[in-house]
């Protein structure tokens, strides 16, 4: 797991949409939680294991439990290295 406070893949993360497929209760995606391991690179092409909480909320706007999502991604690399989109395995 890469936990660099500048780290490029986990800034993606926090502001990609594509992790709300591997919620089950529509809820909120806590960023801090966001950790992710590289499974395989390929030129163009790396394969990663995500892990998450989830924030469950209560009609009333309380947090009321988390739920710990997790899932594979892949994420596409331009000639520079830089991320350019990521899709759910």
């Amino acid at each position: 797991m890469l936990e660099t406070k500048d780290d490029p893949i986990k800034k993606f993360l926090e502001n990609t949409h594509v992790l709300t497929d591997f919620c089950s209760q529509n809820g909120w995606i806590i960023n801090e939680s966001i950790q992710y391991e590289v499974l395989d690179r390929q030129p163009g092409e790396w394969l990663i294991y995500v892990t998450f909480l989830e924030s469950i909320m209560e009609g009333s706007g309380c947090q009321c439990d988390q739920k710990s999502c997790y899932g594979r991604l892949k994420l596409m690399m331009n000639n520079k290295g830089e991320i350019v989109s990521a899709y759910t395995i």
